[in-house]
């Protein structure tokens, strides 16, 4: 076993000495303590130990004392270190360039310090500070600024300029560099592809380019086993919660362009050893071998044997007699499908209930909780989002949580558990179809099925959830819990729930022809083929006909939905144009373009949507919000929901964007007065009736669909097919295991 060698204390009294020179040899070396030898440039090298982390052929200057070693005689005992590496001219352009904390310096400026004074920039700094400012064209004050923040940094400045060279920004170098401190040098060089799960924003891809740039061979096994473990997070990412054997082979070796021969074989090699260590799950299934993150296997075998159970009895209605006539006599307006579905919630421990549009849900939804309550049992409504959440509350009369604020969710974890279960007799979950297997599975694990009944509600025709797994679909389809399908739409639903209806039976119906206080419910915009045509469509219907004709509040009634971020088209793009007009049509504001590749500016009044659960703020993903106020140091002042949030510039700054245009998926489960729908055969990779169903389904009062006929032809036609690999859609029903067992 290896041991850190020992090293008799220096004496803290004397003044730390400095030396330069390059790692000889190394005795020993770990991320804490490394022992070698310098080449100072002298006869002889220099032993040296301390807390640094250095390879052999590292440039380095050592701050320490001298000491005697009991083994290895004097030595140099380091008490801190920098790299000694010279400043690279595009390292130090990026530096300057991006440092938040020295104002003046752009991308110009930056580059004419960089390329007059280059490798001679810290002693310049500090004997020509006047001709730098000359040079920059820059006042004295921003100089002597720039030389109190590098002189403050100076143990870092080597490792944070040979960063900034890899095209990194300020933000993220300086993430790394609080993360590893002054080993980070070191650590990247010895592993670069630790940065994928250290650092939050760096990707497989990010950091493959910055290794590749060091120098790291492409079969490299650090390299062929974060190429792997990112192929699969990419099919967990796109709802998978598998991948089969051969598939991510595959997948890997063109991710990685290994150039050699045997590249799968390398491959191979390697997810087996991965495997051998359980940081992957291998599963057998019909002689095939299927492979898992470990959590998301254990977490759908735990909700499979959780679902089995959802047949027995409800053990608050087991012993009641003419249950059909309490249903009926409690409400008796309920057609055959609602009927059938109250039943079977009244009758087991977990039902399920799915219709699309008009269906009746909600309504069946309120005769459910009125039967519990009229046994006076204790009812709890929740559902994936707080608008989800809102709108269930209304239609049935009592407060309703969202899924996470029913769990009790602090910081990383849920409160609600096994060891203290959600007290109540029924739980009604609305939108199932948004819940992924994670969520599902904290939601499980914190019901007492002795205690407790659980009706599932959601529409099997809407998008299936952002995160991996589709519980809904998979319940109707291997039936493991006792299920209903209400297919009929019942008579108020209305033109609009029944145009949106159609769209599965791939219709797109035209304009309807009957309008209330001056509006329609269902608007057909289907001549434009050209995106320009559109784009200037979007402008004109914002400038003159949704306010002026329609009656709708552009910030808080309007929602435009596109089926992606990216293009000219997409989100990304339409939220530029949308901030330009409405900013000027509401409050007389001119917005300057944003530079290509930059995200736009924030401005007061602006529609913006937080992306990433923030505990800290109280903020979940996807709830959307007004700017009140931008403030002087960067950040805003943001009402959600008549809440008033402090989001400081940072990290948290970068989870919110601007919402006047939203991808489809991001909207699910919520509703708007008028929806504007895109799509256009620039999309057509996105394109299938789920989505075109989903985006017109939020509308309340007014759908308006714009794009070009043979692109909404194909969006309404084209069945969604690609199914989500799932343990649970393997599931046989009945008292059977499912055929997949780990290996």
């Amino acid at each position: 076993m290896k041991t850190t060698p020992r090293t008799a204390k220096a004496n803290p009294s004397d003044p730390l000495e400095q030396l330069r020179g390059n790692v000889e040899r190394l005795f020993f070396s770990d991320p804490r303590f490394s022992a070698g030898r310098l080449d100072a440039g002298g006869k002889d090298s220099i032993a040296f130990a301390g807390p640094l982390m250095v390879r052999v052929g590292d440039s380095v200057v050592l701050h320490g004392r001298w000491t005697t070693h009991t083994q290895y005689g004097r030595q140099f005992q380091v008490e801190r270190y920098e790299y000694d590496m010279p400043v690279e001219v595009e390292g130090l352009v990026n530096y300057l360039a991006n440092n938040p904390n020295v104002k003046g310096i752009g991308p110009v400026k930056a580059r004419l310090i960089a390329e007059r004074f280059g490798r001679d920039f810290e002693s310049a700094l500090e004997s020509q500070a006047d001709e730098i400012a000359e040079v920059a064209g820059v006042s004295a004050d921003t100089i002597q600024t720039l030389r109190r923040e590098w002189s403050r940094n100076k143990l870092f400045n080597s490792a944070l300029t040979w960063l900034s060279s890899f095209g990194l920004t300020h933000h993220q170098v300086t993430l790394l560099v609080d993360k590893f401190e002054n080993n980070v040098v070191a650590v990247l060089k010895a592993n670069p592809y630790l940065l994928v799960k250290e650092i939050r924003g760096f990707g497989f891809k990010r950091v493959d380019a910055i290794a590749l740039k060091m120098g790291v061979v492409k079969d490299n096994p650090d390299r062929v086993r974060a190429g792997i473990l990112h192929s699969v997070d990419e099919r967990i990412d796109a709802g998978d919660c598998w991948v089969d054997y051969e598939e991510l082979v595959n997948l890997a070796n063109q991710l990685l362009v290994m150039d050699c021969l045997d590249s799968r074989e390398r491959i191979e090699h390697v997810l087996d050893a991965i495997i051998d260590k359980a940081e992957l799950e291998c599963v057998s299934y019909n002689s095939r071998f299927l492979i898992a993150r470990p959590d998301l296997y254990k977490i759908e075998q735990d909700l499979e044997s959780r679902f089995r159970k959802g047949s027995d009895p409800n053990p608050h209605f087991a012993e009641v007699e003419e249950l059909d006539a309490i249903v009926r006599e409690s409400a008796p307006s309920l057609n055959g499908g609602q009927l059938k579905a109250v039943r079977s919630a009244l009758s087991h421990r977990i039902s399920l209930m799915s219709g699309g549009a008009g269906s009746g849900k909600t309504y069946t939804i309120a005769a459910i909780a009125n039967l519990y309550k009229s046994r006076e049992l204790k009812v709890i409504l929740a559902a994936p989002t707080g608008k989800a959440a809102k709108r269930l509350e209304q239609v049935v009369g009592q407060n309703a949580f969202t899924i996470h604020r029913l769990l009790g969710y602090q910081g990383l974890q849920f409160t609600a558990g096994p060891d203290d279960p959600i007290r109540a007799d029924v739980v009604i979950i609305d939108e199932v179809s948004m819940v992924d297997v994670s969520l599902a599975w904290h939601l499980f694990r914190a019901i007492d099925p002795d205690k407790t009944a659980v009706v599932l509600v959601g529409d099997h025709n809407q998008l299936p959830p952002v995160g991996p797994g589709n519980i809904l679909r998979d319940l109707l389809e291997t039936g493991l819990v006792p299920g209903v399908v209400l297919d009929q739409v019942v008579r108020q639903a209305g033109v609009l729930k029944e145009n949106c209806i159609a769209v599965l039976r791939g219709e797109v119906r035209k304009t309807a022809t009957e309008s209330t206080n001056g509006r329609r419910p269902w608007y057909l915009v289907d001549q434009f083929t050209d995106i320009l045509d559109i784009q200037t469509f979007i402008i004109e219907l914002y400038e003159t006909i949704l306010v002026e004709r329609l009656g709708f509040d552009l910030l808080r009634d309007v929602q435009l939905l596109s089926p992606t971020k990216k293009g000219p088209l997409g989100t990304d793009a339409l939220n530029v144009i949308l901030q330009q007009v409405i900013q000027k049509k509401l409050f007389g504001v001119e917005v300057v373009p944003p530079k290509p590749g930059r995200r736009p500016k924030f401005l007061t009044h602006d529609r913006v949507i937080q992306t990433r659960n923030n505990y800290d703020l109280d903020v979940m993903n996807g709830a959307t919000g007004i700017v009140e106020q931008v403030l002087s140091n960067g950040g805003l002042i943001i009402e959600f929901d008549g809440r008033h949030v402090e989001v400081e510039p940072g990290e948290n700054m970068a989870d919110v964007s601007l919402a006047y245009a939203l991808t489809v998926h991001k909207v699910q489960g919520s509703e708007y007065p008028c929806v504007v729908t895109v799509i256009h055969k620039a999309h057509t990779f996105m394109h299938n009736r789920n989505l075109f169903y989903t985006g017109v389904t939020r509308s309340r009062q007014s759908a308006i669909v714009i794009g070009d006929r043979w692109g909404l032809h194909n969006c309404a036609t084209r069945k969604l097919v690609d199914r989500r690999k799932t343990f649970l859609s393997m599931a046989v029903a009945g008292n059977g295991r499912s055929s997949a067992d780990s290996l």
